[in-house]
């Protein structure tokens, strides 16, 4: 066994206390709590920038599942995990990793501030090492998650730097997304238990569309409750959607249908609704 693959080394070091530490920062990368970390920096600091950040991740979030089921890794031996959460999905390459990488790395990028992108480090760097330590990723499938995280951080480095999203408007931008999500649906690497998200496609889609320039009231305290407020009507709405998709009898086209216009549905509660809920009570301009 490679250095890449072994793993043998971690029950040496495992201790309640660190157990529980690790568990917590591998949360960090869980949908839940980026789409509501996302949500929050959307109602709270600048809509803007975190709709950049919404649509990094979501680019992140595909090639990443793409890759897992293409490729088909198989995670260290089951023995060795101490995160259930990673239920039937592979390993190669960590989706923790890669996404740690594009949400604090271009966090750090855009606000250019030096501790911040000195927390951002050590964070990705926690949350990589959370994913060895919890047992569910080695050493291999983490370097490849940092590695093609900072590929994508590079592109999007180049965008910017060559303004390629001036170049396009927003129905141009909106055409070459659906473009785009076309392809990846018909070119997934389906089998059985594994097949591209259509919701998540949804809230990509969503999102784009639903973006607002709305910005909550002045003011720490207020502009603080406000985003709290959204994020409670974010949770439970995320909630109610993803059950009530799960309940659809629908199959095939339909079923397609109902799913991905869940996930815009859900996106523009997020980035249209709730916003414009603030405005018409004169709490958000």
């Amino acid at each position: 066994m490679s250095i890449w693959n072994d793993l043998s080394w971690v029950e040496s070091i495992r201790t309640p206390g660190l157990s529980i530490f690790f568990e917590n920062i591998s949360l960090a990368g869980y949908p839940t709590f980026l789409i509501l970390f996302i949500s929050f920096g959307y109602f709270y600091w600048s809509p803007s920038r975190f709709s950049r950040v919404a649509m990094m991740l979501f680019i992140s979030g595909l090639i990443n599942a793409f890759l897992k089921d293409f490729f088909q890794d198989p995670r260290p031996a089951i023995e060795l995990m101490l995160d259930p959460k990673v239920g039937t999905s592979y390993g190669w390459p960590s989706g923790h990793a890669q996404v740690a990488v594009t949400l604090w790395g271009l966090l750090a990028y855009e606000l250019k501030d030096k501790w911040i992108s000195i927390a951002a480090v050590t964070t990705i760097f926690l949350i990589a090492f959370s994913r060895m330590y919890l047992g569910v990723h080695d050493l291999g499938d983490v370097v490849s998650g940092l590695l093609i995280g900072a590929l994508i951080l590079a592109i999007w480095h180049f965008a910017v730097i060559y303004k390629i999203y001036e170049s396009l408007n927003k129905k141009s931008w909106l055409l070459l997304i659906l473009v785009f999500q076309v392809f990846f649906y018909i070119s997934y690497p389906v089998h059985e238990g594994h097949e591209a998200s259509l919701w998540f496609l949804g809230v990509m889609t969503g999102w784009f569309i639903g973006h607002s320039e709305i910005n909550l009231a002045e003011g720490v305290i207020k502009k603080t409750f406000l985003s709290l407020a959204s994020l409670v009507i974010v949770f439970f709405g995320m909630v109610f959607i993803t059950q009530f998709e799960s309940s659809i009898q629908a199959e095939g086209l339909l079923r397609m249908i109902y799913s991905y216009s869940l996930g815009i549905v859900f996106s523009v509660l997020v980035t249209w609704i709730i916003p414009r809920f603030w405005k018409s009570l004169k709490l958000a301009s």
